[in-house]
């Protein structure tokens, strides 16, 4: 796991000016109960599998348990949560973004790119949900 995620540290800092000389985060394998019940607060209340968060509180990035560091699409998934620690630790938010929900903005792009171009995969995201679901003020929508 730690050579995957110094390949994808790099990677964000070839493709971004965010410093990347950082400590690894935390990484915390669950069940996909226990990251509904740690990221809703409860009994999952959308639809479809959460794959990741990571969690700005305590620098940690928890993955579902069926987590493949050898599937490129995985990799995508860690990719995108190691976006959220690097601005978080580049202190971003706050600066470039007003919160931290909006750095969906730039990491969607940016997991998308890395999926294309470094594993083949076209990875299309509905774009509107990506800008309801980085709205500063949930209460939005």
């Amino acid at each position: 796991m730690k050579t995957v995620i110094a390949f994808l540290l790099l990677w964000i800092g070839t493709e971004t000016n965010y410093n990347v000389d950082l400590p690894h985060p935390n990484i915390i394998m669950m069940s996909q109960h226990e990251l509904n019940i740690k990221f809703y607060g409860g009994e999952k209340k959308g639809h479809g599998k959460l794959h990741a968060f990571y969690d700005p509180r305590n620098d940690t990035i928890y993955l579902n348990e069926e987590f493949d560091m050898h599937n490129p699409w995985d990799k995508g998934v860690l990719l995108h949560e190691l976006l959220h620690y690097v601005i978080d630790m580049n202190g971003a938010v706050g600066k470039k973004f007003e919160c931290m929900r909006e750095t969906e903005l730039e990491v969607y792009p940016l997991q998308e790119k890395y999926l294309l171009e470094v594993h083949g995969i076209v990875f299309e995201y509905d774009e509107l949900f990506v800008k309801l679901q980085s709205a500063c003020n949930p209460n939005l929508y």
